[in-house]
């Protein structure tokens, strides 16, 4: 408990910096609000066992990225009524295989104070841990927009669309 709560403290100062989240829009019911937080998506060095696309060569750039997602729960949601006001998610993404892994999650009250806070104790993690973000869902829209969020960040990275490709695209 006490090592989530250290994440939890690092991981909200973490967020708390960063001033530039993209509002995603609403669920369907209407009852969250969902955020991303632009500057949290990095391309990340993790090892995921279990498929042949997890392995790359040192010249390849990471298969996976990571992103910090924000959930507001609006007036009508049951969890306000046990004083949640909203969430931050930590993901890995592979845009490849549209799926997501959380790997923590953190729960604020309405003073800004923790309610709830959890790590995935996975140290290690296998393409089975992976869940599938299927097009058009909450998961769905999150994965893509991540995705085209760190694509706008390596073509802004770079000087030109002709850079981009030979950087990213081609092996050479």
């Amino acid at each position: 408990m006490k090592r989530a709560l250290i994440f939890g403290v690092i991981l909200a100062s973490t967020a708390a910096s960063s001033v530039d989240w993209v509002d995603l829009g609403k669920t369907a019911d209407k009852e969250v609000q969902i955020f991303l937080d632009y500057d949290s998506v990095k391309r990340q060095n993790i090892t995921v066992y279990g498929g042949a696309s997890s392995f790359r060569s040192a010249k390849e750039k990471p298969k996976y990225i990571s992103a910090i997602f924000q959930s507001t729960y609006i007036n009508r949601n049951p969890l306000r009524k046990k004083g949640f006001y909203y969430s931050k998610e930590q993901w890995f993404i592979s845009c490849e295989d549209q799926n997501y892994f959380v790997k923590a999650r953190i729960v604020y009250g309405f003073k800004d104070e923790v309610m709830e806070s959890w790590q995935s104790p996975k140290g290690t993690l296998s393409e089975s841990d992976f869940s599938y973000a299927f097009p058009e869902t909450l998961a769905g829209n999150n994965v893509e927009t991540a995705c085209g969020a760190i694509v706008l960040k390596e073509i802004d990275s770079t000087e030109s669309y002709e850079e981009y490709l030979q950087k990213y695209i081609y092996d050479e």
